[in-house]
């Protein structure tokens, strides 16, 4: 941005500002889906995969070069693979719902993550999930319920791709939070991009075609599109709370259901209405009572210590 315009903004109040980057992250996320329907229209799936990711190492380059190689060092390989392996898995199986079903039904399908993390953080993690907690859960389901309808005509098979999805990165999410507590952000992006390239490639290989240079480009954009959609999600919460931001990232269902319509004539479902709003409403409540809870532990670990000062002194240290 020009000078004054940088200056105009950076003297905004920080909600302002950080309304700002969670809108630009919404509005980039629902382009970033309209992009591959565009792009999947000529080429597999599997193969605009491959391309996505492709494109993110690319991109990845300069960043490493800036924070420099020391910051790639890990002993945590193993689990960056596993990682890997499942973001790759849930970009195909994303990628799938977004060319056989219509937009604002994947869009609010894949909505589920934070139920799916949920259930993930009881089995696998043994975490105390409550009563609250469980019945938001339910809640999410119904609204999916509402939305596929199992067991009658409406429903397509094809529902079953965004679902898988948000399974996929729920189990992937639930990696991450292991490693962030001792891996850098450079490490985290730049794995995900090593790993996932190569595996994302043996799918595309069964089904390559040449792509046209228009198929190229829609993909190479959205690289970039997900690259400055992460910084804006950064920046947003280095701004305001999560409670502030969370609401923002749901503006995205609108925003593709609007753009879906116009460019593709795509009416939505009537069940999209209340199933999407008990699945929106069961996410956010589940996400915001988890950053309670961890807010809550914080607090908890923050045990006054003994400790002694240069003259001997014992004094209090938190």
């Amino acid at each position: 941005m020009p000078g004054s315009v940088t200056t105009w903004f950076e003297g905004q109040p920080a909600s302002i500002r950080a309304s700002f980057f969670a809108l630009a992250a919404a509005v980039l996320a629902a382009c970033f889906t309209l992009t591959i329907r565009f792009a999947t229209a000529e080429i597999h799936p599997y193969q605009a995969v491959f391309l996505r990711f492709a494109f993110g190492l690319l991109l990845m380059v300069p960043m490493v070069m800036k924070a420099g190689v020391a910051t790639l060092v890990t002993r945590r390989l193993p689990l960056f693979g596993v990682r890997g392996v499942l973001s790759a898995a849930e970009m195909c199986l994303w990628f799938m719902a977004v060319l056989y079903l219509p937009l604002a039904e994947a869009t609010t399908l894949n909505f589920t993550v934070p139920l799916f993390g949920t259930i993930l953080a009881a089995l696998v993690l043994r975490e105390t999930v409550r009563i609250h907690r469980w019945l938001a859960v339910v809640i999410g389901f119904v609204g999916v319920g509402l939305i596929i309808q199992p067991g009658t005509d409406a429903m397509q098979p094809a529902s079953l791709f965004p679902i898988a999805a948000a399974m996929c990165m729920a189990c992937a999410g639930m990696i991450t939070k292991q490693l962030v507590s001792t891996e850098s952000t450079t490490s985290l992006l730049f794995y995900l991009m090593v790993i996932t390239t190569p595996v994302s490639l043996i799918p595309a290989l069964f089904v390559w075609q040449t792509p046209s240079w228009t198929a190229i480009g829609l993909m190479a954009v959205a690289a970039l599109m997900m690259n400055v959609m992460q910084i804006c999600n950064v920046k947003a919460l280095q701004l305001a709370d999560y409670s502030f931001f969370v609401g923002f990232s749901y503006l995205r269902l609108p925003i593709i259901a609007i753009l879906a319509l116009i460019l593709f004539g795509e009416v939505p479902d009537i069940w999209i209405i209340p199933g999407g709003a008990m699945i929106i409403g069961a996410a956010i409540y589940v996400a915001l009572r988890e950053r309670k809870l961890a807010r809550k532990t914080a607090n908890d670990n923050s045990v006054t210590i003994p400790a002694q000062d240069p003259q001997g002194e014992t004094t209090p240290r938190k």
